[in-house]
């Protein structure tokens, strides 16, 4: 009990503190009003004793509390509860290995609720997010079932190797796209140094943390929704018809004086389809894909428990559905879906008095199930094949075919090619333990420990065929029978092969913290050690099969001053077991400040009531190089041929195969930021900016600047870490939230993320021209020609400069001569438009409800973003005369004599080198908005639902990618460049959640 230092004035008073859960409170000052030598501090056990007369007033203060004043009158003994100030209740925002009062927190992070990302209705968490969160940057490239998430950026490209952020699902590295959105209680992004340095070499990329729900005090609660979708492909391409495609092939041997190549009797068989099987007009899209799908996502969760024991139980359920068509003659689905089953259950245990265990037991099980043929190869052929290369099926029933891309009928890729199926099966325990030890060493003083056991499995069944491949040959004009060819391929049965794949990982991390206030001072600190084993069990290299281990310690220390002044020192000590002896660890040291003016006295601004200036600055590696053990070297023994002796005989020996470099070690970043934290009217308004610059080296790369004469294999070049990059930028969200004492709420949320990069250093021989240099520009920015427009004549190509790619003619496309030399060839290539991945991101949108009604609707978009059209579509004929389909953008644009608003070159037999270069011809702007998602939503009345004996029930209907407006119209300004894939999908869904208390 801590008894008063000052003289004793009156009878003593005595009493306990505790916060409204029950817990006590130490550090409460306790003092006599309108005395200030009589004060007393509550104790661990929250206990005070003080001197006071019948007249006096107590006064409790403490930081974290809301101050109380009681008057003595005649007691003697209190029991008094205090209730969290407004500071404390607003917020406990997420950190590194664990939490932080918000208002104290000085680094520069993002948040996102669990509401917002479920009105994405998609299995993927990395789709949920995107455009919604400052500092993100997504790309999602594919909407195929099981492949559909997308690339997840934080603060856009910081090297040329692995950009990755690290992921942690209640603090051990997981996959957010195998969890649903109702399993989840808080979605964070690490953005800074100071955020990020207590994860040493895995903190320069940025972190996102992800803790799932747990139980809370109170009887059983079940949550029930369940929801399900009408898919669209979001663009497919538009390919012109096969009487249009043989008008072409003539117009294309026109221009090289050639005879036409069908008559204008079999044109119009062409147009008419009298005779479909010798002059077809195959629509391969339509035959091979299905213009609606749909997918479901269910979920059931049951939390409850009492001071003992708290559990939160989830079970979910997921099929996703492709688009590609069946032939019913099948025994078997050759159709793409997925099924995904979700299993979560965490339990909180009470032990002791101070003494808490966590258990989480998690389980994925995951089956895939798509055509022989891969999508790629699918969507490769419904561009390659052309509408009259051969009908989809021939009379007989049998897919159509040529000697030429012998199996490549898209239709018999999808139906006829077998299927196979992969069975993913992931399992995930944790258990973790607190220990308060405020009453048995020191005051705010606790041990955390956690381990983790993760066993992922994969099973790859392969059941694929050959299909017959023959041509169609007309009828025979004596017996009137099908004449087909000799088969150029012959049938065969499904085949069978299996492979199995694995990976392994423990984790174990133990956990010192210390939290403490002190009248106006507030401190916390923290020291973890912690250690992952990774075991990839695929069988295969050797290499790859070694353990991963990784190992270090982490600390933070933090303080604040009356929640005014701010400090926070971060650090990282750790390393892994990829780089040679005296590489392996590193120190990560990170410090940042922050300044709350709205707490200062001259503060008086209603309007403004926070505003939070901070900065930091530290450093944090990267240790995803891509490959292992370089500093070793390896002999390949069954290497190169050589030849020997006076008659050059071919004799086998061994090659270097790899050259180490016992200086390998892991990426290194600087990283700045500066920041600041608004609110006004009360936090209706908040406004959250951050301005950051990064300094990437030691970036490892294969050096370019070895000559040849050293005598080494290309691929035995040693690597180095000698890449050096900059980024820079801005992010920034804001948000408004109000309610009306009539019903109405509304909300708006709107964000903004600019991230520009530079090549400093990539070892790149010198230029003969600077503008050729890649340094000084973005990764992934194109070096390309300048189109000039197109050659109208002979006249116009003699009188331009010298074109060296092939003889020029007219209807190609002419360049300028950027050096001025009278020739146009490599050298005249020069840095345009901007990088494929956006340098901006951004997203806007909110809510309006009235009582029980709500709308709710967001856009998301991209800027600064540059596509090239290219590949077999906008590059027709590229493989020859009649190769490749042709799509409608192309041949409606083309270049004719006469014409002077062409798009696109005239139309050629093969690959002319002079048209199918990147350059601005096919260059288009990657700029654009999206609808992402809308949702009107009915929650049923309380007089309603509690005749129906539920808590809670609430319908809902939303849409995702409704609509995008873009400068690119023929495909998705997301997707692949040119050479396509399976499509991304719209959404719309319906759905059903209903709570039971």
């Amino acid at each position: 009990m801590a008894w008063s230092a000052a003289a004793q004035e009156g009878r003593p008073v005595s009493g306990k503190v505790t916060d409204d859960t029950g817990q006590a409170i130490s550090g409460v000052t306790v003092s006599v009003k309108n005395r200030d030598k009589a004060t007393a501090t509550t104790d661990a056990e929250g206990q005070f004793s003080i001197a006071a007369l019948e007249i006096d007033t107590l006064m409790l203060t403490h930081i974290s509390y809301e101050p109380q004043e009681i008057f003595v009158g005649n007691n003697i003994v209190f029991n008094v509860v205090m209730t969290a100030s407004a500071s404390m209740m607003e917020e406990i925002a997420v950190v590194g290995y664990g939490t932080q009062r918000k208002i104290t927190v000085t680094g520069a992070q993002s948040t996102i609720s669990v509401r917002e990302m479920e009105r994405t209705s998609t299995p993927s968490m990395s789709n949920a997010i995107a455009g919604k969160m400052p500092g993100i940057i997504t790309r999602q490239s594919s909407g195929e079932p099981g492949a559909d998430a997308a690339q997840v950026f934080i603060r856009g490209l910081s090297t040329f190797g692995n950009n990755s952020p690290l992921i942690l699902i209640d603090g051990v590295e997981r996959n957010m796209d195998q969890i649903n959105a109702q399993e989840i209680e808080s979605f964070t992004i690490l953005k800074d140094a100071s955020a990020t340095a207590v994860y040493g070499v895995r903190g320069a990329n940025g972190v996102i943390i992800i803790n799932t729900k747990r139980g809370v005090v109170g009887k059983p609660e079940i949550t029930f929704r369940t929801e399900t979708a009408s898919l669209t492909a979001l663009r497919l391409p538009d390919y012109i018809s096969g009487g249009e495609y043989a008008l072409l092939m003539n117009e294309a041997r026109s221009f090289q004086g050639l005879d036409p190549r069908w008559s204008d009797i079999e044109l119009a068989k062409f147009f008419d389809q009298t005779d479909p099987y010798l002059y077809p007009d195959a629509d391969w899209t339509e035959s091979v894909l299905n213009k609606k799908t749909w997918q479901s996502i269910n979920n059931l969760s049951v939390t409850g428990g009492s001071e003992i024991i708290k559990y939160y139980t989830n079970v979910g359920y997921t099929l996703q559905n492709g688009i590609y068509k069946q032939d019913p003659a099948n025994k078997y689905n050759t159709n793409a879906n997925v099924k995904r089953y979700n299993f979560r259950s965490n339990v909180d245990l009470n032990l002791a008095k101070n003494l808490t265990m966590q258990l989480g037991i998690g389980g994925i099980i995951q089956n895939g199930h798509y055509p022989g043929a891969s999508s790629g190869q699918i969507f490769d052929m419904l561009r390659v094949i052309s509408p009259i290369a051969y009908p989809v099926l021939n009379p007989d029933g049998t897919p159509g075919g040529a000697s030429t891309y012998i199996g490549g009928n898209p239709w018999g890729l999808a139906t006829q090619s077998g299927y196979s199926t992969q069975d993913h099966t992931t399992l995930q325990a944790t258990f973790g333990g607190r220990w308060d030890l405020s009453s048995l060493l020191l005051e705010g003083l606790s041990v955390r420990g956690l381990f983790s056991y993760d066993r992922y499995a994969l099973t790859n069944n392969v059941r694929t065929k050959e299909f017959e491949v023959k041509r169609y040959l007309g009828k025979d004009p004596e017996t009137g029978e099908d004449r087909y060819s000799t088969p150029f391929r012959e049938e065969k049965p499904l085949g069978y092969a299996i492979a199995n794949a694995g990976n392994r990982a423990i984790y174990m991390e133990g956990q010192l913290n210390f939290e403490r206030a002190f009248d106006a001072h507030y401190v916390t600190a923290m020291l973890l050690y912690n250690q992952r084993d990774y075991v990839d069990l695929t069988a295969g290299s050797s290499i790859q099969n070694l353990p991963f281990r990784k190992q270090g310690v982490s600390g933070r220390l933090t303080y604040a001053f009356h929640d005014r002044y701010l400090a926070e020192v971060n650090f990282g000590y750790n390393g892994s077991e990829n780089f040679p002896k005296g590489k392996r660890f590193g120190f990560f040291p990170a410090f940042s400040a922050g300044w709350v003016v709205s707490n200062e006295s001259f503060w008086n601004w209603e309007l403004v009531n926070h505003f939070k200036i901070r900065g930091s600055h530290g450093k944090v590696g990267n240790d995803q190089i891509g490959q292992r053990f370089l500093f070793l070297n390896t002999i390949n023994t069954a290497g190169q041929s050589y030849l020997f002796g006076p008659d050059q005989q071919l004799y086998y020996g061994m090659e270097e195969n790899q050259i180490g470099n016992d200086r390998i070690t892991w990426e290194r970043a600087t990283k700045n930021n500066l920041g600041i934290d608004v609110g006004l009217l009360n936090d209706k308004i908040t406004l959250q900016v951050d301005a950051f610059n990064e300094h990437r080296s030691g970036i490892l790369m294969r050096r370019s600047t070895v000559p040849d004469v050293a005598g080494f294999f290309p691929w035995s070049i040693p690597y180095a870490n000698i890449g050096v990059m900059k980024n820079k930028g801005v992010d920034a969200l804001l948000e408004v939230r109000n309610a009306t004492t009539s019903g109405w709420m509304y909300t708006f949320r709107g964000n903004f993320t600019f991230a520009k990069n530079e090549i400093v250093e990539n070892d790149e021989p010198e230029r003969r021209y600077p503008y050729l240099s890649s340094r000084g520009l973005a990764v992934g920015t194109h070096h390309t020609y300048i189109a000039e427009g197109f050659f109208e004549s002979e006249e116009d190509i003699k009188a331009w400069p010298r074109q060296t790619f092939s003889v020029a003619r007219p209807g190609d496309v002419k360049y300028r001569d950027i050096n001025g030399d009278g020739v146009i060839d490599s050298y005249d290539r020069v840095p345009v438009g901007y990088p494929r991945l956006p340098q901006m991101s951004f997203g806007f949108g909110g809510t309006v409800a009235y009582k029980w009604l709500d709308f709710s609707i967001y856009f998301t978009g991209a800027a600064q973003s540059s596509i090239f059209l290219s590949g077999y579509s906008m590059w027709p004929f590229y493989d020859g005369e009649g190769v490749n389909n042709v799509l409608r953008e192309y041949y409606d644009n083309r270049w004719t004599p006469g014409r002077t608003d062409a798009l696109y070159p005239a139309i050629d037999r093969g690959n002319n080198p002079n048209n199918f270069l990147n350059s601005t011809t096919w260059l288009r702007n990657g700029n654009y908005l999206r609808l992402r998602n809308a949702e009107i939503g009915f929650n049923f009345p309380e007089s309603v639902v509690r005749r129906l004996h539920v808590k809670n029930l609430r319908l809902f209907v939303n849409g995702m990618n409704l609509y995008t407006w873009d400068h690119v119209k023929i495909i998705d300004p997301e997707s692949n460049d040119g050479t396509g894939g399976y499509p991304l999908q719209r959404s719309f869904n319906f759905g059903v959640q209903i709570n039971f208390n």
